[in-house]
């Protein structure tokens, strides 16, 4: 791992600094975080950075193993599995709520999104993400419920981290558009029902693609057999 200087942050940003560099695959899956190593990346002492693991140990990004210390936790089928069963959990309520309420304008802020998420090309999730998230977090923002958005984010943000290195593909990218096409259709229609039915396709469809892509990457990780 290459030691880096940046600039001094304050000791509340650290956490939000880890995350970021461990989303940005500076830090990938599995990697070794040295307090030191951080303390002199941050710019900082040693105390804000174990009190930042901490947090995120809580918030399963890190784990701590024996003899080793902290290190960057790598995403598996358990971890998708819970996260996505939180999502499936929380996301419809916010959804059935927007289909039955949305203005005109909420309405058309999904539309204007999901033309920019249809009219790119690029298929990483650095060009996706963010108009994915932007899509899904207008129709969060617009419910009374503030707590319940705040830990639905959480659950996002986490497989941000965990599968920022992961591609999205064009077959997925194609089902993304035709599943919000579908949400946004049953939001027009103020038909709370049929757009709950529709995201929890989604999150299934989002979840099955991630769970493949982790079963291939754990095959190209298996020692060859030489024999």
């Amino acid at each position: 791992m290459t030691k880096q200087s940046e600039p001094p942050v304050d000791d509340e940003t650290i956490h939000a600094r880890i995350i970021d560099d461990i989303a940005s695959g500076y830090f990938a899956g599995g990697a070794r975080l040295k307090i030191s190593e951080l303390a002199e990346r941050y710019q900082t002492s040693t105390n804000p950075v174990r009190e930042a693991l901490r947090i995120l140990q809580g918030e399963g990004y890190v784990e701590f193993e024996p003899n080793k210390g902290a290190m960057v936790k790598r995403i598996d089928f358990n971890t998708v599995r819970d996260t996505y069963e939180v999502l499936r959990l929380i996301e419809p309520y916010f959804v059935g709520w927007f289909a039955e309420y949305a203005t005109e304008q909420a309405i058309s802020d999904l539309e204007a999104i999901q033309e920019k998420i249809e009219a790119t090309t690029d298929m990483t999730r650095t060009v996706i993400t963010p108009l994915d998230n932007a899509f899904h977090n207008r129709i969060a923002d617009f419910h009374y419920n503030k707590r319940a958005a705040a830990l639905w984010k959480s659950q996002r943000a986490a497989l941000r981290v965990f599968t920022f290195r992961l591609p999205i593909g064009r077959s997925r990218h194609k089902a993304i558009c035709e599943e919000h096409s579908a949400l946004i259709a049953a939001c027009r229609d103020h038909d709370p029902e049929r757009a709950t039915a529709v995201i929890r396709l989604h999150i299934d469809h989002a979840g099955q693609h991630l769970y493949e892509q982790i079963r291939m990457r754990d095959l190209q990780n298996e020692p060859q057999d030489r024999t």
